[in-house]
C-alpha cells in the first residue's frame, strides 16, 4: 500500500480545491497561503504544484506565478472535440484485444459509478475518479501509450468544468446511461456501436457546459464565449 507524502497530500487537496471550484478559474494559488491551509511547509506546496502542472491542473505564468486555468468556450470546444476523437479511437483499439476479465473490470467500475448515483447527495468527486479510471482502463487496452498521455492531459484541463457539470441531475445519470451502454456494446463485439457511443458520450458534455453557459452564471467562471471554428 502506497504511503502519500506530504507533497502528495498537498496536490491532492489543491486538486480538490480546484476540481469543486473552491479555486475559481483565474485565481492565483500562492504556496504560502497552501503552505498555512495545509500546516506544512512550502517546498512539498512547490512540489505538489509541479505535479498538477505537469498534469494540466494549473498553469505557471512566468514572473507571476501559478494560476487555475480559464479556459473561453472556443477552448472547451477544442479540448472536447480532441477528446472525443481520441476517446473513440482508444475504444476501437481496444476492441481488437480486450479480454472478458478486462471487460468483468469494466462493468465492475459501471456498477461503483451507479452505486455514486443512487442517492442525493451524489458523490460527484468518487464518481469523477470512477470515470476517470474506466477511461483510462480503456485507454490502457488499447496500448497506445501516447493517446493515453495526450487524452489523460486534456482532461485534466477541464477537469473543473467536468464536475461542475455532473452536478447537474439529468446529465449524471445521462453519463452513467452512457458508461453502461458502452460496455454492452463492447461486450456484444459491436465495434460501431461501442466507438458512436464513446464520442457521443464526450460531446454530450460540451452541449450540456453550453447549455449551461447560455442559461448564465452556472458553469465556473470565465467561461466566456469564443467562436469554435
Amino acid at each position: 500500500m502506497k504511503i502519500e507524502s506530504i507533497a502528495d497530500i498537498a496536490k491532492r487537496n489543491i486538486q480538490k480545491w480546484v476540481v469543486t471550484g473552491h479555486f475559481q478559474p483565474g485565481k492565483q494559488i500562492k504556496e504560502e497561503e497552501i503552505s498555512q491551509r495545509l500546516g506544512i511547509s512550502r517546498p512539498p506546496v512547490r512540489e505538489a504544484l509541479k505535479m498538477l502542472e505537469a498534469a494540466g491542473l494549473v498553469l505557471r505564468k512566468p514572473r507571476r506565478g501559478v494560476f487555475v486555468p480559464e479556459m473561453t468556450e472556443k477552448d472547451m470546444w477544442e479540448v472536447y472535440t480532441l477528446k472525443a476523437t481520441l476517446y473513440e479511437m482508444a475504444t476501437d483499439l481496444a476492441m481488437d484485444v480486450i479480454s472478458d476479465k478486462e471487460l468483468r473490470k469494466l462493468e465492475s467500475y459501471v456498477q461503483k459509478m451507479e452505486i455514486c448515483v443512487e442517492k442525493e447527495p451524489f458523490n460527484v468527486l468518487r464518481y469523477q475518479d470512477l470515470h476517470k479510471t474506466f477511461h483510462n482502463s480503456i485507454m490502457a487496452i488499447g496500448g497506445n501509450d501516447r493517446l493515453r498521455t495526450f487524452a489523460s492531459n486534456l482532461h485534466n484541463q477541464v477537469t473543473p468544468f467536468s464536475y461542475k457539470s455532473l452536478k447537474d441531475k439529468n446529465h449524471l445519470h445521462s453519463s452513467v446511461r452512457y458508461h453502461r451502454e458502452i460496455v454492452i456494446a463492447m461486450k456484444n463485439k459491436n465495434r460501431p456501436l461501442a466507438c458512436r457511443m464513446m464520442k457521443e458520450h464526450v460531446l454530450n458534455a460540451l452541449d450540456v457546459l453550453r447549455e449551461m453557459s447560455a442559461q448564465g452564471g452556472q458553469t465556473p467562471a470565465h467561461f466566456r464565449p469564443g467562436k469554435a471554428v
